[in-house]
């Protein structure tokens, strides 16, 4: 993100107000307009106009693009959920914090895409004022902020954390927390003591999103199955090496060992014509060695009645052939 300032020579000296980048600015004379390709990745469209970097025609033209009220980027800039967050940063009081999974974007994890809307943590009693694109949570913490990255003032990880999981339904609470997890943007022990002594509403229900959590699952619709499944009353272990002696023969994605039956996610990476061909053989080889696979995908996941549904018949048919 580049520096927003303006330099300003006023009596000799040179000042920097936190405008907008570059434009030299003589007192006493018109603005020297600089050209689109020259601003900022975002900008405020007010200050753009004020010190003469664009007319309102310019600024409603094709070169230039809205990201929230007031905020624009350059038309040639690729919109992401970071740049948003980036954007909300200009808008926003200095105690207001990105939050939850629009912080974990800004860390690297694409929690949020480019139209999802920017999380943002606000002391209760700030009065801040509603814009579309900025989803404020008002929080009890008096200090919700962290450190900044890239000019976005990002809520510490246990806010984040909490926030990321808050509000949705327990296996995508817990998908979002094991994801934290795996990118090692949290400490999970330090998340869950901050949890017992946090008040905030929906506690209890991060704190049971909390206690599902696997740092061993691999994908998000990796721990949805795993937690839809534990819903239902199934033992499931994530990320299951299976031997064949003292071979490893495949590791699969959730596993009920005792009754050999192995639950891989089939995602679009899956598609490749050489994972597919090595899929097939782990699986064939797995199939081979007794091994019941139940292969879910996306739209299977959609369904978790049909879901449950499916294990539930696997596993019926296995203690079947047990007896």
């Amino acid at each position: 993100m580049h520096v927003v300032a303006t330099r300003v020579i006023h009596r000799g000296r040179r000042h920097l107000s936190p405008r907008l980048p570059g434009c030299l600015i003589v007192l006493g004379m018109r603005p020297r307009r600089r050209p689109t390709g020259d601003l900022p990745d975002v900008f405020l469209g007010s200050a753009a106009l004020a010190e003469g970097l664009l007319t309102m025609r310019q600024l409603r033209g094709p070169q230039v693009a809205r990201v929230i009220r007031n905020v624009y980027r350059p038309a040639w800039v690729q919109p992401t959920h970071k740049l948003k967050c980036q954007a909300a940063c200009l808008v926003l009081p200095p105690c207001a914090v990105v939050t939850g999974a629009s912080a974990a974007s800004v860390l690297g994890l694409r929690l949020a895409s480019a139209d999802d809307d920017v999380f943002v943590a606000v002391p209760e009693g700030l009065e801040v004022p509603r814009r579309a694109g900025i989803r404020l949570r008002r929080v009890r913490d008096p200090r919700p902020g962290g450190e900044i990255v890239d000019g976005v003032r990002l809520a510490h990880a246990r806010r984040m954390a909490f926030d990321a999981a808050a509000r949705l339904p327990l296996h995508e609470a817990t998908a979002a927390l094991d994801a934290l997890v795996r990118h090692g943007l949290i400490d999970l022990p330090d998340v869950c003591a901050w949890l017992d002594t946090c008040h905030d509403n929906d506690v209890r229900h991060v704190r049971q999103a909390a206690a599902l959590v696997d740092a061993r699952a691999e994908s998000q619709p990796e721990s949805i199955t795993r937690v839809v499944l534990v819903q239902a009353g199934f033992t499931v272990v994530a990320q299951y090496r299976v031997r064949i002696g003292s071979r490893v023969i495949a590791r699969v994605d959730l596993a009920l060992p005792d009754l050999k039956i192995a639950i891989e996610y089939d995602g679009r990476w899956h598609e490749d014509d050489l994972q597919r061909a090595l899929d097939n053989g782990r699986l064939a080889e797995l199939r081979a060695n007794g091994w019941t696979v139940i292969v879910v995908t996306a739209e299977l996941l959609r369904d978790h009645r049909r879901l449950v549904a499916t294990v539930s018949a696997a596993v019926a048919e296995r203690q079947a052939l047990q007896r």
